[in-house]
């Protein structure tokens, strides 16, 4: 096995959203701080993939920036469908191939995170939000026609207007939607934190990417001393002096940690895998968003909306209980122009993600071998009052669309007398809000504690959306964000 070097004082596994800001914010904190900053992936090959109304297009065209293989086990209440479950493998991680959403989620979200990991309640976090927000470009949506009929529809529906859905007090209501889109004249970027924390990479940190880490190496005594990967089919191992920060995402994270011989000890005792840790929750409570379809065909002679952002720049944050202190609800909207959109030119589409969904599912190893893909279970429509979540979100969406007088032509999915149960388990599909596989928390059964170091070992810790303690009224990113940030105070106060 090749060495490289054995005087990192940080290593940080992934270059996505939060592993680019913390190897960026621990390099600048201190220029004599060497930081290995490890990626799978390499850098975008192609000016498209920057431009937010591609986002669609690109998906289908680049697949060489996604996991392969990562899919889900065929779900029986979704017509035994097997889900394919996109996680980025790129500099920039899943920033570089989601929709640039930017929804921070609501305060009672992180007051109940708070409840069960101290430290990290709506007054704890806010500053941190506000520190990415510092740095990272937030573009609200410009409205236009059709966002302004869109809205007179929520509004007949019942729906209050939400002048910023991230500073209210409340989410719920129809409101402009925000991205992590910077201008340039005329033209709109998405926004990573790779390009943007890390715009120049500084002496200090040393930046290997195509580099698949394949497991975290260990002393007698758990802790961390370095990792092994593979570049160019040679094996290396790098070495640590302080910490090593898993930052791989809600899949590969949990797979990382198995493979390194932290998880349930049945389960790695099944592939001979040496115990450094049990911690039986590690690869548990996958929590993923379904969104469901409403969709609607345009007259043909209506001018269609054609948007320079990845979604039309709308949101409608409701419930499906009609009540605005249970929000459940983010429906976003897409039009039929959308570069690389597989349905009729001349539509609209209302998406309802189904959010605090009770069903959980799994991630697990299907074998010992590194380059195999784990085994992923999302456990969708799992419990059956979430089909009822699905029906209701359904139906809110068709209400609406079907209020939009003189862009709706007539209703097309699904049809007006189709079989709701039926279309949904269909169609519905995942929102990739995947999270919760080592979930932070004061108690002894969490996979790490409230300061994200991974318990029963010493020198690891995880800064991703895997440690979501509970989901959140929101897609995953910006929260991600926001743990990276409070994550590198934690980090440098050990210094």
């Amino acid at each position: 096995m090749n060495q490289l070097t054995s005087n990192y004082d940080y290593i940080v596994i992934g270059a996505g959203s939060a592993g680019s800001m913390v190897a960026a914010k621990l390099a600048s904190a201190d220029s004599a701080t060497s930081v290995l900053l490890i990626e799978a992936g390499g850098a975008p090959s192609s000016p498209q993939m920057y431009r937010p109304s591609d986002w669609f297009d690109v998906l289908q065209k680049n697949t060489e920036i996604g996991w392969k293989g990562y899919q889900s086990v065929p779900q029986p209440a979704l017509s035994n469908r097997v889900i394919q479950l996109k996680q980025a493998k790129v500099l920039g991680g899943c920033a570089l191939h989601n929709a640039t959403v930017y929804v921070r989620g609501s305060k009672s979200d992180f007051d109940s995170w708070g409840k069960v990991a101290a430290g990290w309640s709506w007054d704890d976090v806010l500053p941190h939000f506000e520190n990415v927000e510092k740095v990272m470009e937030i573009l609200i949506g410009e409205p236009d026609s059709f966002v302004h009929d869109l809205f007179v529809a929520a509004q007949e529906y019942g729906l209050p207007k939400n002048p910023n859905y991230n500073t209210s007090e409340s989410q719920y209501g129809y409101s402009l939607l925000q991205f992590n889109n910077s201008r340039q004249g005329a033209n709109l970027f998405r926004e990573t934190t790779f390009s943007t924390y890390l715009q120049t990479i500084p002496n200090n940190l040393t930046l290997i990417s195509h580099a698949f880490v394949s497991r975290i190496l260990f002393d007698r005594d758990s802790t961390a001393i370095g990792i092994e990967y593979v570049k160019d089919n040679e094996k290396y191992a790098a070495y640590v002096n302080n910490e090593i920060i898993l930052s791989a995402g809600a899949i590969s994270t949990p797979k990382i940690l198995m493979l390194s011989g932290i998880g349930d000890e049945k389960q790695l005792k099944r592939f001979s895998i040496p115990v450094v840790a049990n911690i039986a929750e590690v690869g548990r409570n996958l929590h993923d968003d379904l969104f469901v379809s409403a969709g609607f065909s345009i007259p043909e002679d209506k001018p269609l909306p054609n948007y320079p952002y990845s979604l039309a720049p709308a949101v409608i944050f409701g419930s499906t209980q009609n009540d605005d202190a249970n929000i459940d609800i983010e429906s976003s909207v897409g039009v039929g122009s959308l570069k690389g959109f597989l349905g009729p030119r001349y539509s609209f589409w209302l998406w309802p993600n189904v959010m605090h969904s009770k069903s959980k599912g799994t991630v697990t190893l299907r074998s010992d071998n590194p380059d195999d893909p784990p085994l992923i279970d999302p456990g969708y429509l799992s419990m059956p009052e979430d089909l009822q979540k699905c029906k209701e979100a359904l139906q809110f969406g068709l209400d609406i669309g079907n209020k939009l007088v003189g862009w709706k032509n007539k209703q097309i999915s699904p049809e007006p007398d189709a079989d709701l149960e039926h279309y949904i388990r269909t169609t519905a599909d995942t929102t990739h809000h995947f999270c919760g596989t080592c979930r932070m928390g004061d108690d002894a059964d969490s996979v790490v504690d409230t300061q994200l170091r991974v318990r029963d070992t010493s020198g690891l810790r995880i800064v991703d959306s895997s440690v979501f303690p509970l989901p959140v009224t929101a897609n995953t990113a910006a929260a991600t964000m926001m743990i990276a940030d409070k994550a590198v105070d934690s980090i440098n106060a050990l210094q």
